[in-house]
């Protein structure tokens, strides 16, 4: 019996099945309970409001769509219609393109350094935290990491028919879900059929096939100018501006600490055990790529992914503003390079106590998961949908909700800050209303009073405007005062 169960555990179906089952636990794990937070929740809002219009191809809604490209935007408004406005709805693409990522993974590993590697390294990115805290989210990053993927296995196939279509589709499919990172394959794919000795004149019949399916560059590009031929130069501004907003960070030798800080020593500390292994196969590719002794391909092989790698810290350094998440593109690179250290250590097999492992894992955590009580971000989650049933009742369509406001602006003006108006529109399909607290002082006299309030002041002004508390979340509470 321990024979046969050794033998299933080390067949390669019964493997990627184990794999395939703990990558969608990992990934849409309590996706119905999930919360929204931070630039999701602007993303959220702004997908609901395509949902509602029906207006797929406009800036009306927010610059987001020209800033990071539309799919995530269109894809998420279509799960909004099906699934309706809820967590799951909103991050349901970005965690399919993270199985995607997944999947693509096993692939382009398997193909540079056997099937085995390619599995263990699909195992060290789903185990990830930076790209699963990434995925699990509205991001577009899992959407442009799979673009990315997508093409590099296309242009290892390149000698079939299906090849060069696909690198340019997924060149396509990046390009539009995070704009100019999208276009990293072109760097990549060139660089290593150069090492390679693969890189022909345009003019030679094995380039050819390449340049006739390039015409599907022109799909994501498209959109970019059709956004020029409604909003004129103001959309380029708007990019360029958004690429050199420094976000609050720091400028100037403080950058310098921050890059080293964000995509080196937080990333080693989140990436643990596997970062030790990353650093001696990091180490191994470069002494692979310089030693004349190895075969070109080889060594072709060993310096893309390092080219990879390094392509994609310079681009998150040239930012002024540095985030993790700018490491996506590179995650697969990464995990692929971590696994075939691993494997060789394993002597080029995966172990039945390994894949062992990840099953048993993947079927505890099924079981924790299915009885542990709902956490808070289901509960928070019905009650804005609660919230939005209430608020349909007390307002007409599109009148916007009113939200006690204690920001003020350089004008003294009162306003409600991004994630809040996110959370606004993704929810209740409405656009806020910032109100004083003199607002609703003046309001509750003249007719009931329903708003909107930060949880935080609620204690505070609940007595002085006699409001009384109809559903709590995790951050408002919507109160109202008895009818006139």
């Amino acid at each position: 019996m321990a024979g046969k169960l050794t033998a299933a555990l080390e067949n390669q179906t019964a493997q990627w099945v184990i794999l395939l089952i703990a990558s969608l636990m990992v990934l849409f794990a309590n996706a119905h309970q999930s919360r929204l937070y931070g630039d999701a929740l602007i993303y959220a809002g702004e997908a609901r409001l395509i949902a509602d219009s029906g207006e797929y191809a406009t800036l009306r809604f927010g610059q987001e769509l020209n800033h990071h490209g539309p799919l995530l935007f269109w894809l998420t408004a279509a799960a909004i219609k099906i699934f309706g406005p809820t967590p799951f709805a909103a991050s349901f693409f970005s965690r399919l393109f993270g199985v995607g990522c997944i999947i693509l993974t096993v692939r382009l590993g398997s193909y540079l350094f056997g099937k085995n590697t390619g599995w263990l390294a699909a195992i060290a990115l789903v185990t990830g935290y930076t790209f699963v805290r990434n995925t699990t989210t509205l991001r577009m990053d899992s959407a442009l990491t799979f673009g990315v993927l997508l093409a590099m296995v296309g242009y290892f196939r390149g000698e079939k028919p299906w090849g060069p279509p696909l690198f340019y589709a997924g060149i396509a499919v990046a390009v539009l879900a995070k704009s100019l990172p999208g276009f990293l394959p072109l760097f990549l794919a060139p660089f290593h059929a150069l090492l390679a000795g693969n890189l022909s004149w345009p003019w030679k019949r094995p380039a050819r096939r390449w340049l006739y399916g390039s015409p599907l560059l022109l799909v994501p590009l498209a959109w970019w100018g059709y956004l020029a031929m409604q909003y004129g130069g103001e959309v380029f501004t708007m990019y360029a501006n958004d690429f050199l907003s420094r976000d609050g960070q720091a400028a100037d030798i403080r950058r310098v600490y921050r890059f080293f800080e964000v995509y080196f020593f937080d990333f080693g500390q989140k990436y643990l055990p596997w970062i030790f292994f990353t650093g001696i196969g990091v180490w191994t590719l470069f002494r692979t790529a310089l030693d004349s002794n190895k075969e070109r391909r080889e060594r072709a092989d060993a310096a893309l992914l390092l080219a990879w790698i390094i392509a994609v810290l310079i681009a998150g350094g040239l930012k002024p503003s540095q985030y993790q998440r700018y490491l996506m593109p590179a995650l697969p690179a990464v995990a692929i390079v971590t696994a075939a250290v691993v494997v060789r250590m394993l002597n080029n097999r995966i172990p039945a106590w390994l894949s062992g492992s990840v099953a048993i894992l993947t079927v505890a955590a099924a079981l924790v998961l299915n009885y542990l009580p709902a956490t808070s971000g289901t509960g928070s989650s019905q009650r804005y949908l609660a919230m939005a049933k209430v608020i349909n009742q007390r307002f007409a369509p599109q009148v916007p909700v009113p939200i006690l406001s204690l920001k003020t602006n350089s004008q003294e003006q009162p306003f409600v800050v991004a994630g809040d108006r996110g959370r606004c529109r993704f929810f209740f399909g409405r656009e806020p209303r910032a109100m004083t607290i003199a607002e609703a002082d003046d309001e509750r006299h003249l007719n009931r009073l329903t708003v909107i309030v930060p949880k935080e002041a609620y204690g505070k002004f609940a007595g002085r405007l006699k409001l009384d508390a109809l559903i709590e979340t995790d951050v408002w509470v919507l109160a109202e005062t008895e009818a006139i």
